[in-house]
């Protein structure tokens, strides 16, 4: 049996099959006959349809149909994405209008689909595609936050001045909270605010989307091929929208290349393969172009901030007041609007003693791209927020930015700590991972290192950056555990999107029954053979599924005790259970595993049982608080502005480590998309004509592996006390602690004495243009 010690360091059971190229991806999957789906797209972000003309693509070479918005419009189905019903400030659910299959009366965002074409072959499919003629009638977009905050054009009739929500935190009906913090305000010392853009990106997975849809007759049921975050979410969505029983739609997901939140939502392409291939009989396939999946998929961030902070004369924070405006896109996504709400309410105050918070943020609707979660998802937001303006206080005060913070943090003696946002932090050594942190990166030498580079006539910088995050989103989430052949087969809900999940949750269940990981085969990706958990989204999986596991083998090993000791013809008290061996100590008697579910089996077939040793049980947690602090050493070419990342150190606490391995990459990958966003990511639209400027990588800057250096990755596990296994999240540490980061080092070393007002993505050019500023 493997020696249990080095579980932390092993390596992933899944690169093997990936490495040798036998992974099935979506685009993988076209059954013999299947037809071709393309899109026709929008190339207007705002404007009425005044007719489709499809004659000559009918008559095509290899098309088989054209279907437009008008196919669709009497189907009564629901909308494709809608709002979940998240209470506002006025305890109204988000004003969500309605979103069709394929757009029938207007476009609202450039890339919004206005017809199908289907053909024998993808090529006929593009070029029968280019022969569709759509007359439209132009109507003004309102593309940026301003323009829907001017409300000069309200896009949506039942969306008043383009604002779909608003909502505050905490809640405070008497207005007791907020006039006491602005009492504080208005005594303050000293008071700091600064106003941050959080650029909208895109999630550019690997894999862009594809599915495959097909529809059996006889059972009248439909079958969805695709990429997902989680099969049950993604069934659920689409079943609503065409007012489906779920147990008539099966959604299969095999490899998934990447996902990012962004394929946890469902889309109109989805929707419309399913009726095309209903409508004629044969599967339909269709694969996004990488230039499809920048003005389809969702997008993310787009987010304006206006910060203060009240500090008293010793430097110590008093109150937080925060105001954001989020940008949603032309339709409302699912869970878009916790966002810019709790996403960032609940993050703070992070690892700092707050006593005072107020969060208000109001939520607009534009003509661009829907905007839905992304890593993070609100999280980055509000740590880049938070330190943003801790740097700029730092500044005001003429205090080292590091003393700043060390002034600040929660000291372990104040856990758990309840936060002015409403949360209870369970677990945590904010000031131990602080200090770590600083020492891992040499920050003491730093000033030396900045003269090295001063004597080549560089720029060079250092940021620090302290990050909290609340983990779980969704906080139950079912498993359930069979017995077959000889193993014990493992069934959970969330879609691996490269996370490691089939070696963290075999090694889990692995290590709690006491077996070999060979005994133990993990299942996800059919709903119609998998437990309907919520999915991998909010770095949930491993505090969620694997606390299922716990629960599940737990309750699954309490049965199986019952079983043994008739077998063993003993009482449940004599009977011990270790490493896969159920065992009478003053006897020796033993059965293992096994043969306990195999002769329960048998005994439940006969009747003697009433069930056989396959158990499903559901775990329900608190949310998690991962947190940590991270390090970044820039140097700037002051003739160019080009950035160089020197150096990079992380330190995090999420609970217990199942696989170190695995964490390690987590926060390696999530650094990478921070810094993508800290240095260069941007979807950026006209803001006259609504089109998308940024539509391939010729213009959307993507970080390459000469921009990263070694990262630095440490360790300082807390266990979390509310949940059996003790784990936090650590999925989206990297992605939110980054930009700041980076951003505080830049900042560092272009203006160390001063602040001053940088937007990211911070390019040459913008760098250059800051360097002018700070002269």
């Amino acid at each position: 049996m493997l020696d249990r010690s080095m579980r932390k360091w092993q390596g992933r059971y899944e690169d093997g099959p990936l490495l040798r190229g036998e992974g099935c991806y979506s685009d993988d999957h076209r059954p013999e006959g299947t037809l071709h789906a393309v899109f026709v797209r929008s190339p207007h972000a705002h404007a009425r349809i005044v007719c489709v003309n499809i004659d000559e693509t009918r008559a095509a070479d290899g098309v088989v149909a054209v279907l437009t918005g008008a196919d669709f419009a009497g189907l009564g189905f629901g909308p494709v994405t809608a709002s979940i019903p998240f209470p506002g400030r006025d305890g109204k659910p988000p004003l969500s209008p309605f979103r069709p299959v394929i757009a029938h009366e207007r476009v609202m965002h450039v890339g919004e689909p206005v017809a199908m074409v289907i053909a024998q072959s993808r090529t006929q499919a593009q070029d029968a595609a280019d022969l569709v003629q759509v007359e439209y009638a132009p109507l003004d977009p309102v593309i940026t936050i301003e323009q829907a905050e001017a409300a000069a054009t309200q896009i949506w009739p039942q969306v008043a001045g383009n604002v779909t929500h608003v909502w505050s935190n905490p809640p405070d009906p008497d207005g007791a909270k907020r006039a006491a913090l602005e009492e504080t305000f208005a005594r303050a010392a000293h008071v700091v605010s600064v106003e941050l853009f959080n650029q909208r990106i895109a999630a550019v997975s690997m894999e862009p989307r594809a599915a495959t849809a097909s529809f059996d007759a006889q059972a009248d049921r439909y079958t969805l091929h695709t990429g997902t975050q989680g099969v049950a979410g993604i069934r659920g969505q689409i079943a609503m929208c065409m007012k489906l029983e779920p147990a008539k739609l099966r959604v299969l997901t095999d490899d998934v290349g990447g996902g990012f939140g962004m394929k946890a939502s469902s889309y109109p392409e989805y929707v419309a393969l399913l009726v095309a291939a209903k409508k004629l009989g044969q599967s339909v396939h269709w694969a996004s172009t990488r230039s499809e999946s920048f003005m389809s998929d969702n997008q993310a961030r787009d987010s304006l901030w206006n910060v203060d902070l009240a500090l008293d004369d010793n430097g110590k924070f008093q109150a937080l007041r925060v105001r954001g405006k989020q940008n949603a896109g032309a339709y409302l996504t699912g869970v878009a609007v916790l966002v810019p709400t709790v996403h960032i309410a609940f993050c703070l105050p992070s690892l700092y003693d707050i006593p005072q918070i107020v969060v208000d943020a109001t939520t607009y609707l534009t003509n661009t791209v829907p905007t839905g979660p992304y890593r993070g998802a609100g999280r980055p937001e509000a740590n880049y927020l938070l330190e943003r303006v801790i740097e700029a206080a730092a500044h005001k005060l003429g205090v080292n930015s590091a003393e700043l913070r060390r002034r600040n943090l929660i000291a372990p003696a104040q856990m758990p700590y309840a936060t002015a946002t409403g949360q209870t932090y369970d677990s945590g050594d904010f000031p131990a991972i602080f200090e770590r942190a600083l020492v891992a990166a040499d920050y003491a030498d730093f000033p030396a290192r900045r003269a090295e580079a001063a004597s080549r006539g560089m720029l060079r910088g250092i940021g620090v950056c302290g990050y909290l995050e609340i983990s779980g989103g969704h906080y139950h989430e079912p498993a359930a555990i069979k017995f077959e052949n000889g193993k014990v087969v493992l069934s959970i809900g969330p879609a691996s999107n490269g996370q490691g999940h089939a070696t963290v949750f075999r090694q889990l269940i692995a290590d709690r029954l006491g077996l070999s990981d060979d005994d133990v085969i993990v299942t996800a990706g059919d709903s119609d053979r998998d437990v309907p958990g919520f999915g991998a989204v909010a770095s949930r999986s491993a505090m969620l599924v694997g606390s299922a596991i716990a629960v599940t083998s737990d309750k699954m090993i309490e049965k199986a005790t019952g079983v043994a000791s008739t077998l063993l013809q003993a009482a449940e008290g004599e009977v011990e259970y270790r490493n896969g061996v159920f065992e009478i100590p003053r006897t020796g008697r033993r059965v293992t595993l096994f043969e306990v579910a195999e002769r329960a089996s048998e005994m439940a077939l006969q009747g003697v049982l009433q069930e056989n040793l396959d158990t499903g049980a559901e775990a329900h947690t608190a949310p998690t608080f991962p947190n940590g602090v991270h390090v970044a050493e820039v140097e700037i070419d002051p003739e160019t502005g080009r950035v160089s990342l020197e150096r990079y150190t992380a330190v995090g606490d999420c609970g217990v480590l199942l696989n170190e391995t695995i964490v390690t990459g987590q926060v390696q990958g999530g650094v990478a998309q921070g810094i993508g966003q800290a240095l260069g990511e941007y979807s950026n639209y006209d803001a006259d004509s609504g089109q998308l400027l940024a539509a391939s990588f010729m213009d959307y800057t993507m970080p390459r592996a000469d921009h990263l250096p070694m990262l630095k990755v440490l360790h300082h596990p807390v266990p979390c006390t509310t949940n059996p296994i003790g784990v936090k999240g650590t999925g989206e540490a990297g992605t939110t602690a980054a930009p700041p980061t980076i951003v505080n080092a830049i900042e560092n070393a272009i203006s160390p004495d001063k602040p001053l007002a940088l937007s990211m993505p911070l390019t040459p050019q913008a760098v250059w243009q800051a360097m002018q500023q700070a002269k």
